[in-house]
């Protein structure tokens, strides 16, 4: 027996059926204006005085709650190394935000920088927020502060050219970002001893610098042999936070005289053996 449906409950069902496809049609009210608050500067400041930040060192989580007081304020998160204006971190850590970071940025700032400005309504000034992390710089040997004078002054690797066998670790794109943001060129060809020996005769040519790991000994063998120092990853990871160049400290090997030959029988020795390289943590 058919149902009679009065003309009243008709138009109510349709319009209940018309609301529930706009509602899954559209956005979440509270989660579309989370992300706008997020990506919509609540104030405008001139190009010049607005601050491009970069957060290293936390959760997700303290970042997006970051993300939103620094948009409210009229700042903006940078997009790369090379537009950050602040680098905020609660201590020193060798992530590749913050090593690409140390030759280009102009503060290096804890994280009460952003809530003391959140709290005036405006960016305050640096200088009582600078990062300072006394154990890293003992571990480390080197002081932030002065690191980053140096920083200003000049690029570390202006001028130098890397090459960097494809072993190489943290990976070689993460190290082409770490070098290229202190002013290196990362060649893609391995130079040969020749190339080697004209550049660094010829002044008027960058030296050219090796960078290999244990795993790559094999592809080092001519260098060895002609006694051409190679270098370990540390010479940039650790030169790059110390802004120092460190010919001494990170050899993959530093041949003697005389040395080359015996060395080369014993890279071809370890290279059959295939001894695994212990990943950088």
């Amino acid at each position: 027996m058919p149902v009679k449906v009065s003309p009243e409950a008709l138009t109510s069902l349709q319009l209940l059926q018309k609301q529930k496809l706009s509602d899954s049609t559209n956005q979440p009210p509270n989660k579309k204006s989370r992300l706008e608050e997020i990506q919509s500067p609540s104030k405008r400041l001139p190009p010049e005085s607005t601050p491009h930040v970069m957060f290293t060192g936390f959760e997700p989580i303290q970042v997006q709650q970051y993300t939103k007081r620094l948009h409210a304020l009229g700042g903006e998160m940078a997009d790369s190394s090379q537009k950050i204006t602040h680098l905020v971190a609660s201590k020193v850590t060798r992530t590749v935000k913050f090593l690409t970071s140390m030759s280009v940025v102009k503060h290096i700032v804890i994280p009460e920088w952003l809530e003391e400005s959140w709290r005036s309504q405006k960016f305050v000034g640096e200088q009582s927020y600078i990062l300072r992390d006394a154990e890293a710089e003992v571990l480390f040997g080197f002081s932030l502060e002065e690191s980053l004078k140096r920083a200003h002054t000049a690029p570390l690797f202006k001028g130098k050219y890397f090459y960097m066998t494809p072993g190489i670790c943290p990976s070689l794109s993460t190290m082409k970002s770490i070098l290229e943001s202190a002013g290196g060129k990362l060649l893609t060809k391995q130079p040969s001893y020749r190339k080697i020996m004209e550049h660094k005769q010829n002044k008027n040519l960058p030296e050219i610098i090796l960078i290999s790991c244990d795993n790559d000994l094999h592809l080092c063998r001519e260098y060895f042999l002609k006694n051409i120092d190679v270098h370990n990853a540390e010479f940039i990871l650790t030169g790059v936070l110390t802004q120092k160049l460190d010919y001494d400290s990170y050899p993959l090997y530093k041949a003697a005289p005389g040395e080359g030959e015996f060395l080369c029988r014993e890279i071809s020795w370890k290279s059959q053996l295939r001894i695994p390289m212990e990943a950088q943590k």
